[in-house]
Parts: C-alpha cells; sequence; structure tokens
C-alpha cells in the first residue's frame, strides 16, 4: 500500500459523510412545487438512471418518508420516462401554515436539509411573497438577486414574472444554470411559480421542472389561495381578447374568489415607461377586467427595470430586473401614471397582513446589497 493511497484511506474512514449534502449526485437540486395547505411536490434530477426518495418531517430529524417516481409521459399506448427526466415525489398529510424540512437521499448521497411552509388554513393569515423576473443572460446578476431576497426576506413563495431562460429552446444545460443554479439561495428555502415570458414561452421543459397549483399540470392559466390572497395568472404571450379561453378563465377565477385581495402576474406590462413600453392590448382588454373584479395590484416583467404606476385605483408594478441586462427610461410621456422608475436590479417584497399589503421594492448592486427604493400599501 502507497503512503499516498494511505492517506486517502485515512482521510475517508475519518469524514466517511464528506459528499454528504455535496450535490455531486444532483443535477438539479431538490425543490418545492405544488404547495397547499395539507400536501406539496418534490422535485429533483439525479444523476444517471436512479431516483431516491424524500425524508420529511418538522424537524431535521425527519421522521416521513416518500419513494420518488420518475415524471412519465404517454407514447403510443406506453409509458415511458419524460425526456432528461426529473424525479418527483408527492408529500401529503401535511400540517396548514408549518415549515417543513426534507432532503432526497439518493443511493451515494444524501442532499442538504432543505425547507419549505405549508399553506395556512386560515383566510386571514399573515406571510411574506416575492416577486422578480427577467432573470435570464447573466446568472452572476441573477445570483445576487435571489441571495439578496433570500436573505432579507422570509418568503412563503415567489412569482417570477417570466424569461427565465434566453429562448424557448433553452436545454437542461442552460436551465441549470440561468436558473436552477443562480435561484438556489431562494429554491431551498421556499417555492417558485412562474408565468411564461416571450423568451421562454413554448419550452418543453417548463411542464417538466414546474406544476401549477392544484392538479399539477401546468398550462397557460392558474390560480391559487394563500391567506387573504388570491393570485392568478395567464400566458400574456397567447390570446386573451373577450371570448378567448384565457379571457373566459380569468373572467370566471376572478368573479368566483371570495378573498380580499386579488393579485394578476404576467409577463407583459400594461403600463411602462421603460425599453418596450406599454402594452395597449393589456390596458383595452384586461384593464377592464381587473377594475369590474377589483384587483388592486398587478405584476409583471419585460421591460428589465423597477416601475410602479397607480391607474383607476390600480397598482401595476414591473419588476423585469432578475439578471437580463437594464433598459433605460424611454417613454414616461407615454405612462402619465408612473409613480417611481428604478434602473437596477431588483425584487419586490409583498408582506401580507389582515386588511393591507405592505409592497417594498429592493435595488440589488454588484455587491448583492439590497436597498429599499419603493414602499407602498394597498388595501382591499
Amino acid at each position: 500500500m502507497t503512503f499516498r493511497l494511505l492517506v486517502s484511506l485515512l482521510i475517508l474512514a475519518t469524514f466517511p459523510l464528506a459528499a454528504i449534502g455535496s450535490g455531486v449526485d444532483f443535477e438539479i437540486l431538490p425543490y418545492v412545487q405544488n404547495v397547499s395547505c395539507t400536501s406539496a411536490t418534490v422535485m429533483w434530477k439525479p444523476v444517471g438512471e436512479v431516483t431516491g426518495q424524500v425524508e420529511y418531517g418538522v424537524t431535521a430529524a425527519y421522521g416521513a418518508s416518500a419513494e420518488g417516481q420518475n415524471v412519465y409521459v404517454m407514447k403510443g399506448n406506453l409509458t415511458q420516462p419524460k425526456k432528461g427526466s426529473v424525479v418527483r415525489a408527492q408529500l401529503t398529510g401535511l400540517l396548514p401554515d408549518t415549515v417543513y424540512h426534507y432532503r432526497v437521499a439518493l443511493p451515494s448521497s444524501v442532499s442538504e436539509d432543505r425547507i419549505f411552509r405549508i399553506g395556512p388554513a386560515a383566510a386571514d393569515a399573515a406571510f411574506t411573497f416575492v416577486v422578480y423576473g427577467d432573470s435570464r443572460t447573466q446568472p452572476e446578476v441573477h445570483a445576487r438577486v435571489a441571495s439578496a431576497a433570500a436573505a432579507t426576506c422570509d418568503p412563503a413563495f415567489v412569482l417570477t414574472t417570466g424569461d427565465a431562460v434566453p429562448s424557448s429552446s433553452a436545454r437542461q444545460s442552460i436551465w441549470m444554470k440561468q436558473f436552477f443554479e443562480p435561484a438556489d439561495p431562494l429554491l431551498r428555502e421556499t417555492w417558485f411559480l412562474i408565468t411564461q415570458g416571450n423568451h421562454d414561452n413554448g419550452n418543453q421543459l417548463l411542464s417538466l421542472y414546474f406544476e401549477a397549483p392544484g392538479d399539477g399540470q401546468l398550462e397557460d392559466d392558474y390560480s391559487f389561495d394563500w391567506g387573504p390572497v388570491h393570485v392568478t395568472t395567464i400566458n400574456t404571450n397567447k390570446d386573451y381578447k373577450p371570448g378567448s379561453e384565457q379571457y373566459q378563465f380569468l373572467e370566471r377565477d376572478l368573479a368566483n374568489t371570495a378573498r380580499p385581495f386579488k393579485v394578476f402576474f404576467g409577463h407583459h406590462p400594461a403600463y411602462s415607461s421603460g425599453y418596450h413600453g406599454s402594452n395597449k392590448k393589456m390596458q383595452k382588454y384586461l384593464q377592464p377586467l381587473f377594475e369590474a373584479n377589483g384587483v388592486q395590484l398587478v405584476f409583471a416583467g419585460h421591460d428589465h427595470s423597477y416601475e410602479r404606476t397607480v391607474i383607476n385605483g390600480i397598482t401595476y408594478i414591473v419588476s423585469g430586473g432578475g439578471g437580463a441586462p437594464l433598459h433605460e427610461q424611454r417613454a414616461l410621456s407615454k405612462n402619465p401614471g408612473s409613480l417611481v422608475f428604478v434602473k437596477a436590479n431588483n425584487f419586490v417584497q409583498v408582506d401580507v397582513v389582515i386588511d393591507s399589503l405592505f409592497v417594498t421594492a429592493w435595488a440589488v448592486n454588484e455587491a448583492g446589497e439590497a436597498k429599499m427604493v419603493d414602499q407602498t400599501i394597498i388595501v382591499p
């Protein structure tokens, strides 16, 4: 036995768990989707042909487990793993408004301990959520934004306003580099929901990596309730004229919720003085629907900046500073309702209490420091 080999064996004997939590056996580290007040889905992408299992519980001692299953699709009359498949495990019977710890065990390693919060059963529960978008192109910037948001807030979930990757043809390696790796500070402790931007619209991996609330199938439109807030989205790249499927969904959805706060998020801004400017179709078709149904807060991305506009009592916020090249203000004369415009990488924190939404915008500098640049309060 050589001296070098002897030293290596001694190191392994002394530190037998060195690989535990290192992530070396994961192409995509574990993250949660489709969280309700009693259940959640944990997803991950292992290296090689393995699945693994989730260990979970209200402490890092765990105590319960769920086996992972490949995500399958039908081809002909046969089921087979989806290309580049992820593994998912369904966690059920969970306690409302509770923080759960989890990790994924593979044959040769175990992920680090991660957490997520189960939804509240009470319709007046207080919580925080985060919004940002357009994180494509510069993963090092996206990482700064995600890290700053994780350090500043304790979000129950994150709404991302689209353009997570540069192209609808982006493959797994691009998703890993541009989304999963830089967003990990948030992914390890909360739940991401996505609406499709023009760059990632129709990307085949969207429905593989993300699940919508409810039945889990990610489609163009979906909604969910969390405490006093009703959140809804549609794909603003597609038809939403009156009579269209998306318009009918939004009309039914907004009319049938009794939650005091109604929040919409999509990719294209109805009002913006940034590079792309306002979207006249949204103003024509969706703004009357928002006004008729008491929507108070509308989030968008597309313009790579932060802006807050108030029109007819509705607050419209652009948060598209997640990592794409920043945009200058260009068309203020076409958006006279604009109150605040900031050219900066940014995220938005929304603190929800019984009768108010406290909205805080944070700019993130090159050192990763968050500076407050705007605040407003929204009431029912």
